[in-house]
C-alpha cells in the first residue's frame, strides 16, 4: 500500500509543477507578450482598416459601429436619424459597420428608419472596435480623426453634429 500512495504523491507533484508551468508561461505571454492586433482598439491618427472603401471618394466620413443585439445602438436610433439627415445637408458620408451579415444589418437599420450611405459588415475588433455604439470621423485618406464610444449624453451627440457642420 506504501507504494501505491508513493506513486499518487508523485503524480499529483508532478501535476501541480506542469500546472505552475502553464501558468507562468501565459502570464509571461500576456504581459510581456503584448496585445494581439484583435485586441487593439482604434485610435485617433489611425487609419480605420475597413476593406474596400474608397475613402478619397468623400472628405468627410462618418462611420457608425452598430449591432443588431446593442440596446444602446437602438436607443440611440433618433441621434443616428437626425446625423444621417444633416450629414446629406453636409456632404459627409455615413457608413455603418455591423458584425451581422448585409441583410441583417439593412434589415436592422431600415426598421429603426437609419439611412446611411453604405452599409459593412466587419469583425468590429479586427478593425479596432471593442464596444458599440461606436462613432468615428474619418478623412478623405482613412484616417480617425476622432472617436466617441457608447450612448453619448447630449452634448457628445451636438459635438459631433457640430463637427459635421464645419
Amino acid at each position: 500500500m506504501g507504494q501505491v500512495t508513493k506513486k499518487l504523491e508523485t503524480a499529483a507533484n508532478i501535476a501541480v509543477i506542469l500546472a505552475a508551468a502553464v501558468f507562468i508561461v501565459v502570464a509571461v505571454r500576456h504581459y510581456l507578450g503584448g496585445k494581439p492586433n484583435s485586441a487593439r482598439t482604434i485610435e485617433v491618427g489611425e487609419h480605420l482598416g475597413l476593406s474596400n472603401v474608397n475613402w478619397a471618394s468623400n472628405n468627410k466620413n462618418i462611420v457608425l459601429a452598430l449591432s443588431t443585439g446593442c440596446h444602446f445602438c437602438t436607443e440611440s436610433a433618433g441621434f443616428y436619424r437626425e446625423l444621417t439627415r444633416q450629414s446629406k445637408l453636409w456632404n459627409v458620408r455615413t457608413i455603418a459597420v455591423l458584425p451581422q451579415d448585409a441583410d441583417a444589418a439593412g434589415s436592422y437599420l431600415k426598421n429603426l428608419n437609419i439611412s446611411v450611405d453604405e452599409v459593412r459588415q466587419a469583425n468590429l475588433p479586427d478593425i479596432g472596435i471593442h464596444g458599440t455604439p461606436t462613432v468615428l470621423w474619418v478623412t478623405d485618406q482613412g484616417v480617425v480623426q476622432s472617436v466617441w464610444n457608447g450612448k453619448l449624453p447630449d452634448n457628445g451627440e451636438k459635438e459631433i453634429l457640430a463637427k459635421i457642420a464645419h
